[in-house]
């Protein structure tokens, strides 16, 4: 796979009025052709089980130069990709996601007693003295684990920089290319604030909606109807709810067209949703599969990961009760992480990759690139 390669929109549409794309496409894909027709790869077999005349390539075999073949996808062969994903590239996808994560524990294991135990402060000086009497009324750093400012901030680029890594090691696995950390690192890194923006709005905006339909409920209280009120708030929230749903799933792909495609956040935006425009329940059942699968596997760790933490702080009190349940929640929800997000990345390129095969014909182009000669 060569730096020339790309994964641009079919005929070169340009992002905007008067922009005009770049005639070579962005790193890390391929074009696609304005033919979807491939070539015929030889002659029919022996035992006049071949094509009949003129059938040319339409009774060929779906490629399958990698983890998937090329061709329009199923759900489960989309989830049975992201696991072969894995195991394609594990120096990547499991080694990389193991480095980024664990840095990712080790700064919260170090930040967390110093800005947690700022935040516990704080929230403890602000509520009312009797909130906090008694026993278990203070709210301790351990409380507030992994969500002080500086752990979050360092979270978010790490994880968006992560994902964009194993959605070109995936792009790669597709044609049956193995990319080393250092080229995905090279591709990723001039892009990593238009990752780090994008991650923001895709996470602000829906988030946005639910309390904006919330607040225009609430409004009704205005009336003096404590009832009407309260049904406003309900009907509002449902609504901001599925405006959050609907917007999340359109723009569940953005990243991978940011990356793949070379655009602009925005551009990205609008890419995703014009890909899911038209299938929009296969995508929403196929990331709810995806989260079912990652929250289950997340579960078998993290679960026990908070009992043993509970037993620790309950048997014994103290700073360094404390600091053990810490470090075992995050060292097991590291291990989770690290096991997870490998795979829900890879469906989702994946799952690009499906629409753009549906839509635009991309098999042919990447076939055309998995017989390419690797440099």
């Amino acid at each position: 796979m060569t730096d020339q390669q790309g994964w641009a929109t079919p005929g070169g549409t340009p992002d905007r009025p008067g922009e005009t794309r770049p005639a070579d496409p962005a790193p890390g894909g391929w074009a696609v052709g304005a033919s979807r027709e491939p070539e015929p790869s030889g002659p029919p077999p022996a035992g006049g089980w071949g094509p009949p005349p003129g059938a040319g390539a339409a009774w060929s075999a779906p490629q399958r130069p990698g983890i998937v073949p090329l061709r329009p996808l199923g759900a489960l062969e989309l989830l049975e990709g992201g696991f072969r994903a894995i195991s394609a590239n594990p120096r990547v996808m499991l080694g990389v996601s193991a480095v980024v994560f664990g840095a990712v524990a080790v700064i919260s294991l170090l930040l967390t007693p110093l800005f947690g135990g700022a935040l516990a402060s704080f929230v403890n000086d602000s509520l009312p003295a009797e909130a906090t009497a008694g026993p278990g009324g203070e709210f301790g750093a351990l409380d507030f684990a992994g969500v002080d400012p500086v752990t979050g901030v360092v979270s978010l680029v790490a994880t968006t920089v992560l994902t964009g890594l194993l959605v070109l090691s995936v792009s790669g696995s597709v044609i049956g290319r193995k990319v080393p950390a250092g080229e995905l690192w090279r591709r990723v890194r001039g892009r990593v604030l238009a990752l780090v923006g994008l991650a923001l709005l895709t996470s602000v905006v829906p988030a946005l909606l639910v309390l904006l339909g919330a607040g225009l409920g609430a409004l009704l209280l205005l009336t003096g109807s404590t009832s009407a009120g309260v049904i406003g708030i309900v009907l509002g929230t449902l609504l901001g709810v599925a405006a959050a749903v609907w917007l999340t799933v359109s723009w569940s792909l953005a990243a991978v067209a940011l990356l793949l495609e070379g655009r602009g956040v925005v551009s990205a935006l609008g890419r995703s949703t014009r890909l899911v425009r038209g299938t929009f329940w296969r995508v929403l059942g196929v990331l709810l599969l995806t989260f079912v699968l990652s929250s289950i596997a997340t579960s078998v760790l993290v679960v026990p990961a908070g009992l043993v933490a509970g037993v620790i702080q309950v048997a014994a009190s103290g700073g360094a009760a404390d600091a053990a349940a810490l470090f075992i929640t995050l060292l097991l929800s590291t291990v989770a992480s690290v096991l997870v997000q490998p795979f829900v990345s890879a469906v989702r390129a994946l799952l690009y990759t499906d629409l753009r095969i549906r839509q635009e014909g991309l098999d042919v182009e990447l076939a055309r690139a998995a017989a390419e000669p690797t440099s």
